[in-house]
């Protein structure tokens, strides 16, 4: 059986549990997940069988969607899965409700009724944290590319171009190594904008004696990458050391107890503590970090509040950072998978020494 229709079949699996009929899939990660289909839609699942829910734009794409018949309406996706859901007789329907909008719920209340209607989220998600051998290889090569077009850039850089001009030059060095697009806005934060974690590129010039946080990703078979690194271009600063050094102590310190069973509260704690032992606690503004996968901010989120527990298979960041307003910031990021007795770094850009 295809990777598609084993995570079908688990899915099912949930509906019998759930006690509901079918559940409809809206958000575009997780009907990817499911299929394989990256158009526009939503899928449909009952307990035997499964529909992609399209118009006749996505149709020669959706018909390729393993394990799945294609439901195709003029008057939009939402009716299409309306129709094949009633020619399937289903009668409660699960829904995502972080993704349905108010206007497309109104839709559903009028073709099935408020009381057959049941609000879920997290059903596809918590499978997609664990990530199998084909996924974890995808994000390992867009860690790969990212690594090697970063790794360039740093060891050529010099004073001159703009926060803008360097996002640009390290885009289109990941997207002509072989990238699918560039996974998030690059950020490359210079001199005290790096104090914003996720600063905009602004026409502001490098000089000698700045900082430069660049923290880039790219998305290679529908699966994204992650990293951050900061620089310091000519003699750093003492202060820019000292704080340097206390966030790749506390990323290290994290690092080495990524683990199957440790939460992901006591590995936020773990980094936090490093931070706060320095005196600099409350410029350690965000958790320590998330789940990367087809999205790159999935599952399991790796913070103070998160309740989720960390096993082997799952991708997350590992990146504290301090931010000074007026000052600037240091953020240093790592992409890990968690394995049986630790973790594999895949994250292999330098990282400076100060």
């Amino acid at each position: 059986m295809s990777t598609h229709r084993n995570r079908q079949d688990r899915i099912r699996s949930w509906l019998e549990e759930a006690a509901v009929d079918a559940i409809m899939v809206s958000s575009p990660p997780n009907v990817r997940y499911l299929s394989g289909f990256s158009g526009e839609g939503h899928l449909v699942l009952t307990a035997e069988a499964g529909a992609i829910c399209s118009d006749s734009r996505f149709q020669i794409e959706a018909e390729q969607a393993d394990g799945l018949s294609v439901a195709i309406s003029p008057n939009g996706h939402l009716e299409a899965a309306a129709e094949f859901l009633h020619s399937e007789e289903a009668g409660k329907l699960a829904f995502e409700e972080h993704v349905v909008t108010y206007s497309q719920f109104k839709k559903l209340e009028e073709a099935f009724g408020t009381d057959s209607l049941e609000p879920v989220s997290g059903v596809v998600e918590e499978q997609r944290a664990v990530k199998d051998a084909d996924e974890i290889s995808a994000i390992r090569k867009a860690a790969e590319v990212v690594d090697t077009a970063l790794t360039e850039l740093l060891s050529e850089l010099e004073p001159g171009p703009t926060e803008k001009e360097i996002a640009i030059k390290l885009d289109h060095r990941i997207l002509v190594s072989g990238a699918d697009a560039i996974a998030f806005p690059t950020i490359a934060a210079s001199g005290p904008s790096a104090a914003c974690p996720h600063a905009q590129p602004t026409d502001r010039q490098l000089t000698a004696g700045d900082m430069l946080k660049i923290d880039v990703g790219c998305r290679l078979e529908g699966y994204c990458s992650d990293i951050t690194r900061t620089i310091f271009l000519g003699e750093p600063s003492e202060k820019f050391s000292e704080i340097y050094n206390v966030v790749l102590d506390a990323q290290q310190t994290a690092l080495e107890r990524v683990a199957p069973d440790v939460t992901c509260a006591q590995l936020d704690k773990i980094a936090r503590e490093v931070v706060q032992g320095a005196g600099l606690g409350e410029y350690f503004t965000h958790g320590l970090g998330h789940g990367v996968g087809l999205e790159v901010h999935e599952a399991p989120r790796v913070s103070a509040r998160s309740d989720q527990v960390l096993a082997a298979g799952m991708v997350i960041t590992v990146e504290p950072g301090i931010y000074i307003e007026g000052w600037g910031g240091v953020r240093i990021e790592d992409l890990v998978v968690v394995t049986e007795g630790g973790c594999e770094i895949l994250s292999n850009t330098p990282k400076m020494q100060y």
